[in-house]
């Protein structure tokens, strides 16, 4: 934001809102995974199904699971919520509630309704955006499904591990399911959750280079680049940079 068109007030608020609510919440999504990652991985590699004429097998059990998948979809949805605000200081739109990144609350359009409408000059943004759906609104929906009676007719389903019908084992696994009918899932829970904190973190830091690329400090001598995978710095893999790109400063010479 240093290389940005923005005022000194809202680009204070918006670093606060990334340092002190998306970043210890992105954490805590982070630790929650790693904590289940940990414990699934363990009991699964101690496992040993007892042999055919055994009356009794054992089931391991993750221990607190429902409670950490509850607390995961809660962070998730808060980040959701708070990551609208940096939408709303950048936009200028009011946006409030985590289910309006892909479905709208009248009379306010959603998010990505939002981008067809204003985002034509930058397709790229619009196509992006329209991922959404499929990367973050099942963890909205699974959080609604648990939190207290508001006319939601979801289940949220937690299977810890159990035996497959052919008798091997499988790890943890969710979904949810709407009227009786099964609309997301059943996905592992521990590479669900992964896939859902790589989406977040990537959408945090998007909605802010959506926004810069249209805003640089010097249009037409400050672009935004991304630094290419292999040539990023391991121990801080910065993605995104604002700078005068390299054909300028070529022809400055």
């Amino acid at each position: 934001m240093q290389n940005c068109a923005i005022a000194k007030e809202k680009a204070e608020r918006i670093q606060s809102l990334y340092l002190n609510e998306l970043t210890p919440k992105l954490l805590r999504l982070s630790q929650i995974k790693e904590k289940l990652c940990t414990e699934t991985e363990k009991l699964a590699a101690s496992y040993r199904p007892r042999g055919k004429n055994a009356v009794f097998v054992p089931l391991p059990q993750v221990m607190q699971l429902e409670e950490e998948c509850r607390n995961y979809l809660y962070e998730a949805k808060n980040l959701l919520r708070d990551l609208l605000q940096v939408f709303n200081l950048l936009f200028g739109t009011s946006f409030e509630e985590a289910s309006e990144w892909t479905m709208q609350k009248k009379p306010r359009p959603s998010v990505i309704e939002y981008a067809e409408a204003n985002f034509q000059a930058q397709p790229d943004h619009i196509r992006y955006l329209k991922q959404l759906p499929a990367c973050i609104e099942p963890f909205v929906r699974m959080r609604n499904a648990v939190e207290p009676p508001g006319g939601h007719n979801d289940d949220l389903v937690i299977q810890n591990f159990h035996f497959e019908p052919d008798g091997m084992l499988a790890a943890p696994d969710w979904r949810r399911d709407e009227g009786g009918t099964t609309e997301y899932g059943p996905l592992f829970i521990v590479e669900d959750m992964r896939i859902g904190v790589h989406n977040l973190f990537v959408l945090a830091e998007d909605v802010l280079v959506m926004w810069a690329v249209d805003h640089a400090a010097i249009p037409g001598l400050m672009e935004m680049t991304v630094i290419p995978e292999g040539e990023r710095n391991p121990a801080c893999p910065i993605k995104y940079k604002m700078g005068v790109p390299p054909h300028v400063l070529g022809s400055a010479r």
